[in-house]
């Protein structure tokens, strides 16, 4: 789970305290899980999925090699509106 938090802190463009502070915990609970000390419980992994809804749950839980929702534009992609075709 380290390397998850770190690839979506990269991805994301975020300090271990900017994320505890998005997800409403302790810098230090990010800090233990960063160190190896410490796992997410099932309440960090929601505050995280409800935090970042275009994370896809199954790369956060189940190794899925894609950290985003197809349905969800990732970080840098170009989210403008494209013209409608009539």
């Amino acid at each position: 789970m380290r390397e998850k938090l770190l690839d979506l802190m990269k991805s994301e463009g975020l300090k271990p305290g900017q994320l505890a502070d998005l997800l409403g915990i302790n810098p230090a609970g990010i800090s233990h899980i960063l160190a190896g000390r410490n796992k997410p419980g099932f309440d960090l992994l929601q505050k995280i999925l409800r935090r970042f809804p275009q994370i896809d749950p199954d790369w956060l839980l189940l190794d899925s090699p894609t950290m985003y929702r197809a349905d969800r534009l990732a970080p840098g992609s170009d989210g403008a509106a494209q013209p409608d075709r009539a």
